[in-house]
């Protein structure tokens, strides 16, 4: 479900009930593990540049990162549908704040060994 938004507060006030409660909470993660990553809206999501990006869907909430660290920690996420780079959370008891922070924190790790920097 693409979202026509231009800011990333537009975009979050759109998104209602349990889904906005879910993108809040992996939100915050996301912010707590890359504060000085800027939040925007890109190809109708929440992106954070060279980190992740944060899309609110109809039934979930997807997390999509870098397809090889995915690969590495999919374990980590059991119950929690998946696809190639994403993480489709449907609700807030399968988000497990210890893996998203590590995930996170290797994405970020192999973004900078990609470039230098995020």
């Amino acid at each position: 479900m693409k979202r026509n938004t231009s800011s990333p507060e537009a975009y979050r006030s759109d998104v209602e009930g349990s889904l906005k409660e879910l993108l809040e909470a992996i939100r915050r993660v996301i912010l707590e593990v890359a504060p000085e990553v800027e939040e925007t809206v890109g190809h109708g999501m929440l992106d954070y540049p060279g980190l992740a990006n944060l899309a609110a869907q109809k039934h979930y909430v997807a997390l999509y990162v870098a397809p090889s660290v995915l690969e590495r920690r999919r374990r980590d996420f059991p119950g929690v549908d998946s696809g190639r780079s994403c993480l489709r959370f449907r609700r807030a008891d399968q988000v497990d704040r210890v893996a998203l922070e590590r995930l996170l924190r290797e994405v970020r790790e192999h973004r900078r060994g990609e470039t230098g920097s995020i």
